[in-house]
C-alpha cells in the first residue's frame, strides 16, 4: 500500500501516524458540530443515491487506479495515493452534506436505541483519539524523528541566554521537558474543548424564544402618524 502522505518536507510520512489521527479528530467534532447545528440545506439527491455514492465512489477509484500505469507520480507523489486521499475526502464532504441535509426531528422526538449506541461509539472514539491516540503519536513522534527524548540535548541551560531573550533563567530546559510541556498543553485544549462540546451539545435542541413585542399603545397625532417624542406641554 502506498504511503498516503506526500514526501514533500522530511518530516511529513515519519509523522503519518500523527498527522492522521488528529485528520480524523478534527473531522469527528466537525461532524458533532455540524450535528448540534438545524439542518441548514435541502438534500440534493434521493436518500438511495446519498447512501449508494458510499459505495460507488470507491470503485470508481479503484478502477481508476487500476487502469493508470504503476509507474505515474506526479510531485514525488504517487496516484494511487492521490486517488485514495480523494476518496478520504469525498467521504468527509459527503458525510458532511448528509448531516446538513438531514430531515428536521419532529418536537418532542425520542433518539431510537440505536442512534444513542451510535452516538456513545462515536464519542467514545473521538475521547479514544483525543485523550489517547493523538498524544500517544505526538510522543512517538518526538522521541523518535525529534529525538527529543534524550536527556543530554537541552533548549538552554542555567545561566544561558533564553533563545532570544536577553535575560538568563535559573533553571535548565531540555528536549523531554519541552515534549512534556507540549503534551500537556495539548490535554489542556482538547479538555476544553471537551467540556465546551458537551455543554454546548445539551443545549443543541432549545429553541430561543423570540422577545415579545410591546404592547404599548403608540401615540399619533392627528394625521396618523406615530409620535417619536412627546408634545411640548404633554406629559
Amino acid at each position: 500500500m502506498p504511503n498516503l502522505l506526500p514526501d514533500w518536507l522530511p518530516w511529513i510520512q515519519p509523522a503519518g501516524r500523527l498527522i492522521w489521527s488528529s485528520i480524523l479528530l478534527v473531522v469527528g467534532v466537525s461532524f458533532v458540530v455540524a450535528l448540534m447545528k438545524p439542518p441548514v440545506l435541502k438534500r440534493p439527491f434521493p436518500n438511495v443515491v446519498g447512501y449508494s455514492l458510499y459505495l460507488v465512489v470507491p470503485v470508481l477509484g479503484w478502477v481508476v487506479a487500476v487502469l493508470l500505469p504503476d509507474t505515474l507520480a506526479i510531485a514525488g507523489w504517487e496516484v494511487d495515493a492521490i486517488i485514495v486521499d480523494l476518496v478520504l475526502v469525498f467521504f468527509a464532504a459527503h458525510t458532511h452534506l448528509l448531516i446538513a441535509s438531514r430531515t428536521p426531528r419532529p418536537e418532542g422526538y425520542k433518539a431510537t436505541w440505536a442512534e444513542c449506541y451510535l452516538g456513545a461509539v462515536g464519542a467514545f472514539a473521538l475521547l479514544a483519539l483525543a485523550y489517547g491516540v493523538v498524544p500517544h503519536e505526538w510522543m512517538t513522534f518526538a522521541n523518535g524523528y525529534l529525538r527529543w527524548g534524550d536527556t543530554s540535548q537541552f533548549l538552554w541551560r542555567s545561566g544561558q541566554d533564553m533563545l532570544f531573550f536577553p535575560w538568563h533563567w535559573p533553571f535548565n530546559l531540555d528536549y523531554p521537558a519541552l515534549r512534556d510541556i507540549a503534551v500537556s498543553g495539548l490535554y489542556g485544549v482538547l479538555l476544553g474543548l471537551n467540556i465546551a462540546l458537551f455543554a454546548q451539545w445539551q443545549k443543541r435542541n432549545q429553541v430561543v424564544e423570540a422577545p415579545a413585542a410591546d404592547s404599548t399603545p403608540t401615540k399619533r397625532s392627528r394625521f396618523g402618524r406615530p409620535l417619536r417624542r412627546a408634545a411640548a406641554g404633554e406629559v
